[in-house]
């Protein structure tokens, strides 16, 4: 049983891994993309000789209001998926060893449930769900897994 929360644990720890760095990489494109665009447009408009009128302006703004709000939310996203990932991994590991010395794994499933909840702190994310699945197994097999039969197979 320890090697399958071993396995659970790692795929979904890699797998919210995967998706906080994809995401973050999305919240700073996102992020320069706003930049650039603002800058595009006031230099069209000065080499145009006209310039931006403040009406112009404000509604420049308003369109970046909601490039701005989405990279927030991409930036949470990979905030929390890298933490369910690092989270996951630390417990996952110290499951596996405590169940190898003949222990409960009751700290490591606290860990791995633990990611699990933080990964839904994050908001609306459903693209997160195989991980939190992997990992909500990984935790509950943690706590069933019986250390004096793993302790047995070991001898």
């Amino acid at each position: 049983m320890k090697v399958a929360i071993l396995v659970l644990g790692l795929i979904g720890s890699i797998m919210a891994l995967a998706l906080g760095a994809c995401a973050g990489a999305c919240a700073g494109v996102m992020g320069g993309v706003g930049e650039a665009i603002e800058q595009g447009v006031t230099e069209a408009a000065e080499e145009s000789g006209e310039g931006l009128t403040e009406e112009q302006k404000a509604e420049l703004q308003e369109g970046l209001a909601g490039a701005d709000d989405a990279a927030a939310v991409a930036g949470n996203l990979a905030m929390f998926a890298g933490a369910q990932g690092i989270l996951g991994l630390i417990g996952t590991i110290m499951a596996f060893i405590a169940l190898g010395k003949g222990n409960k794994a009751t700290i490591g499933g606290v860990l791995i449930l633990g990611a699990v909840v933080i990964s839904l702190w994050a908001g609306n994310f459903p693209s997160i769900g195989p991980s939190n699945i992997l990992q909500l197994v990984a935790g509950i097999l943690a706590f069933i897994a019986a250390p004096t039969v793993a302790a047995a197979a070991e001898a």
